[in-house]
């Protein structure tokens, strides 16, 4: 038996090597999780912020006096307009080119009164005042004031839309993926028209030469204008600006036209835009969580 050799065998049992992870597992827990949390925006954050908005579009319209033009869901109590007179000046240049004072009632011009240098008058200045029987609207008030209305109905709506969806309060409720897309959709139409609302009163808007020539109210002043002479009211920036084209020889300017200008702070606008920017801020966030989870 001496030299006989043995042979030892060891079994080893490793466990199994793990499975690799699935990628599209992951994907699905990604969607789903997406999922949940835009049934949770659509369920507690939309209301909100709405109700938040609303409330800083609702001071909009009592600035403005929108009673009669916005939602009437937002119960603002009718009021009457009041006249305001603003005296505006030459922020630039000789402060004598150009003055002039007008009073507006809402987004009507009541009374405009100017002076600008002119040298064929008489003491170099031509004065006038325009009292027109004419309707004298600031169009870009009278836009500023129906986005906003328009406004104040989408997000009404958008609020009885979102209660239907609630159901009666039963722990059930309709709010599924396809009503968050509408929702953000609708989000978006509003954001564009907030937008329109800022511009109408940020961005001048002024008529051509053409235009304030057949404009009625142009020909409402007394004494009538000069034949070369032209006065324009627009809104920038929130400021009132009047602006008087004068046609002189080029040889007096490159262009053949002098252009003066003056114009006045309108405290109001700022507080409509300052309400209008947090508005567009909360809507903003409230789409980009949205978008986030679609």
């Amino acid at each position: 038996m001496e030299g006989q050799q043995h042979s030892l065998t060891i079994t080893t049992n490793y466990p199994p090597a793990p499975l690799s992870p699935n990628p599209q597992d992951d994907r699905d827990k990604i969607r789903q999780n997406k999922d949940d949390e835009n049934l949770w925006i659509q369920r507690h954050d939309i209301e909100k912020t709405l109700r938040g908005a609303l409330g800083h579009l609702k001071t909009c319209c009592t600035i403005l006096n929108l009673s009669a033009k916005c939602d009437e869901r937002l119960k603002i109590d009718f009021s009457h307009g009041t006249t305001e007179k603003y005296q505006l000046m030459s922020r630039t240049g000789s402060s004598d080119n150009l003055k002039a004072s007008v009073t507006l009632l809402d987004d009507n011009v009541i009374q405009a009164e100017v002076t600008v240098k002119y040298p064929k008058a008489g003491g170099g200045y031509y004065r006038a005042v325009a009292q027109p029987d004419v309707q004298w609207k600031l169009q870009q008030l009278q836009d500023l004031g129906n986005h906003i209305s328009r406004v104040t109905i989408m997000l009404c709506d958008l609020q009885e839309e979102l209660q239907f969806l609630r159901g009666n309060g039963d722990g059930t409720d309709s709010f599924s993926l396809s009503t968050g897309k509408r929702i953000l959709d609708e989000l978006k139409v509003t954001m564009n028209e907030i937008s329109l609302a800022r511009n109408s009163i940020m961005l001048p808007r002024k008529r051509s030469l053409l235009e304030l020539c057949y404009f009625p109210p142009t020909r409402k002043f007394v004494p009538p204008l000069p034949q070369d002479q032209l006065i324009s009211f627009y809104i920038s920036c929130c400021r009132l600006v009047c602006a008087s084209y004068q046609m002189v020889p080029k040889t007096v300017h490159p262009q053949g036209l002098s252009v003066f200008m003056a114009e006045s702070q309108l405290p109001h606008l700022d507080e409509v835009i300052k309400h209008l920017n947090i508005v567009m801020t909360i809507l903003q966030k409230l789409i980009n969580y949205l978008s986030a989870t679609m």
